[in-house]
């Protein structure tokens, strides 16, 4: 059981206070401001034993507000989300393998099968890696995330429908402090494509996570808007939501984030094929139809993209259809030079790849110099492979790809099963507005990859936790059959 506060004999609570300002005033006058770290140690590891569900929170409220430190070992994390949750990923599996009572529900549903599957799949890749400890880390990154907000967030949420809506307020709420900050100073800036760069620093370091972030939360803010009265009754907060979701609409816009805008427009198809309550066996034979299609006509469909010229640009109409330009944009040339040289890395290591992670270090050999931009580097500081399913295929194999694309896809089934079988109306619409935001950024991964991202990751394993919760604790046992 928790411990009070109150329940702490004051000498306690002298003898903590005592040596807290001790410790601040010795980092003061020795100048070695590290020490100021160890009362926040102390104050992590109270709720780590005492309300882990707390720490979690915070951590959620934090995430969007987190920023890059760099320290002098040249190792950077971002602050203060990260030393939070690795501290939570292990105060969490200690205490599943000392009690060892996980909750089997959440262990034999579909969508937890194909996650441990995923990173049984990245684990074979790292014992394999041509870089291990890069995969290892990566690894650890990625697990953390999981952990916290997967596995430890599906336990949260089985307490209550409530805990799903902290979930998402926890994060729009800070989220939007950020979007007006941002705002502003685009404004300032002339609303420029170029000056997307650096508005969201030093919050958001690239515009394509600001985009995925606002991608993410806009189908929440829908869904809760046309469907308020499932919510709350108050009509000041139906208001208040308005305002945000126009607000989000014109970041997301003005981030000239292309791959995001598809993302928002596909998961608003997605929302009438569920409408019209359409399979999820259906909706894969289509997709792998129209995928079929592709293939097919491929070399009509390349002839008939390099006809357009239009570059990316401030003018909306020509950066939109600057989309489908891979004869002169930069950016879609830059995606196909990627693109290329990880088919070529693939060819080498199709089964287990070249290790998670390591795909930036490796790729600049397998370049061609009639495919390079003005924007190819061989360096490893310039971004990834630009595709959330290329990555798994270059360094997991063909084995990391299908586990991923299980990942995806049982996702969308189980959160259009959750969706149709509920009956409870605001469990309904949180599994909807949890399957919108992850078509949102299944579409936006075909072009970029932000899933070892603290500010994009975290909503992706929050969601699948969502549509598992609303399933196994909020649908009707009958319904599942």
């Amino acid at each position: 059981m928790p411990i009070a506060l109150n329940d702490m004999p004051k000498s306690w609570f002298y003898a903590t206070a005592t040596a807290v300002v001790a410790l601040n005033i010795a980092a003061f006058l020795s100048q070695n401001y590290y020490l100021l770290l160890i009362p926040l140690a102390l104050w992590l590891v109270y709720f780590v034993l005492f309300s882990m569900e707390k720490l979690l929170f915070f951590a959620i409220f934090c995430l969007p507000l987190s920023f890059i430190y760099d320290t002098e070992l040249g190792v950077s994390f971002a602050l203060p989300t990260e030393p939070i949750l690795f501290g939570l990923m292990l105060a969490f599996w200690a205490k599943v393998l000392i009690e060892g009572n996980y909750n089997r529900q959440i262990l034999r549903h579909p969508i937890t099968i194909a996650i441990l599957i995923h990173i049984l799949a990245m684990c074979f890749s790292a014992i394999t890696s041509t870089m291990p400890k890069v995969s290892f880390k990566f690894i650890l990154v990625n697990v953390w995330f999981i952990t916290c907000f997967y596995f430890l967030l599906v336990l949260v949420f089985k307490q209550g429908l409530n805990r799903i809506q902290y979930f998402f307020w926890l994060y729009i709420i800070p989220f939007t402090a950020v979007i007006l900050y941002a705002s502003v100073q685009h404004i300032q800036a002339g609303l420029t494509q170029k000056a997307t760069g650096w508005v969201t620093q030093p919050f958001v370091l690239d515009h394509g996570v600001y985009g995925a972030m606002l991608g993410l939360i806009i189908p929440f803010l829908v869904v809760f808007l046309f469907y308020a009265r499932h919510f709350t009754n108050k009509p000041l907060v139906g208001v208040l939501v308005f305002g945000v979701l126009l607000l989000c609409l014109f970041a997301l816009i003005f981030s000239y984030t292309r791959a995001a805008w598809l993302g928002v427009v596909c998961a608003l198809g997605f929302y009438f094929l569920m409408l019209l309550r359409v399979k999820f066996v259906t909706f894969l034979a289509g997709l792998s139809l129209g995928l079929i299609i592709f293939a097919v006509f491929q070399t009509q469909i390349v002839m008939d993209l390099n006809r357009n010229k239009t570059d990316s640009s401030t003018d909306f109409d020509k950066h939109l259809k600057s989309i489908s330009n891979v004869r002169t944009d930069a950016s879609n040339l830059e995606r196909l030079n990627r693109w290329a040289s990880g088919w070529r890395m693939f060819k080498e290591k199709p089964l287990l790849g070249w290790g998670v992670g390591t795909y930036q270090f490796q790729y600049a050999p397998f370049q061609k110099p009639y495919e390079k931009t003005i924007i190819s580097t061989n360096m490893h500081d310039v971004g990834g492979i630009h595709s959330e399913y290329f990555a798994p295929a270059v360094e997991s194999g063909t084995v990391g790809f299908l586990a991923f694309l299980g990942v995806v896809l049982c996702s969308i089934a189980c959160g259009m099963r959750a969706f149709y079988r509920s009956t409870s109306m605001p469990a309904k619409l949180l599994a909807l507005s949890a399957v919108l935001g992850l078509i949102t950024y299944f579409v936006h991964g075909t072009l970029n990859n932000y899933l070892d991202s603290d500010k994009t990751a975290p909503l992706v394993w929050g969601f699948m936790a969502i549509i598992t919760s609303v399933e196994l604790f909020f649908t009707p046992k009958t319904d599942l059959k």
